[in-house]
């Protein structure tokens, strides 16, 4: 009987915790393409009036719009983290696979930041190894992560079950 109340509740918080990641994906999209297109807009000496909620960012310089942009990726880099750390502790309820989790998001952010030192240092690189870095702080602020970790933690919750029962 224990279970089957959990089972409903379980639905409910998975459910909140798709919407949560639908609701941080697009949120997270309009504001970089709000950012990019008022600096692109700029680059091109034109007009661009910001959605209402960002228009304060209008006044913003250039340069801190940049800034503002790095800040915001590690936020919502941040905020996936947490969402996918209470999906994880939701589904599996182990410390080590938050650990892993944690893991993950530090490493991809390192990898990240190798990238952007490379390109920093080696002035011919820059661009490529920026659009690498970008990419990898890309999956930290999507749900890619919890896609590729789940079924991992699954598999290896099978495979210790399996190996038990040898």
């Amino acid at each position: 009987m224990k279970t089957s109340l959990q089972s409903p509740k379980k639905i409910i918080k998975l459910s909140l915790i798709v919407c949560s990641l639908l609701f941080l994906g697009f949120y997270r999209d309009f504001v970089f393409k709000s950012i990019n297109a008022l600096l692109k807009a700029w680059d091109f000496n034109m007009d661009y009036a910001m959605p209402s909620s960002l228009r304060f960012m209008e006044n913003y310089p250039y340069d801190n719009l940049l800034t503002l942009k790095w800040i915001l990726t590690f936020v919502f880099s941040l905020l996936y983290l947490i969402i996918a750390l209470i999906t994880i502790h939701l589904l599996f309820k182990n410390k080590n696979y938050l650990k892993i989790t944690i893991g993950t998001y530090i490493g991809i952010t390192i990898f990240s930041g190798i990238f952007m030192l490379i390109g920093h240092y080696f002035q011919t690189t820059t661009d490529k190894m920026y659009e690498f870095a970008r990419y990898f702080m890309g999956m930290a602020q999507s749900p890619i992560i919890l896609m590729v970790l789940i079924p991992a933690f699954k598999l290896s919750e099978k495979e210790i079950t399996k190996s038990l029962s040898n």
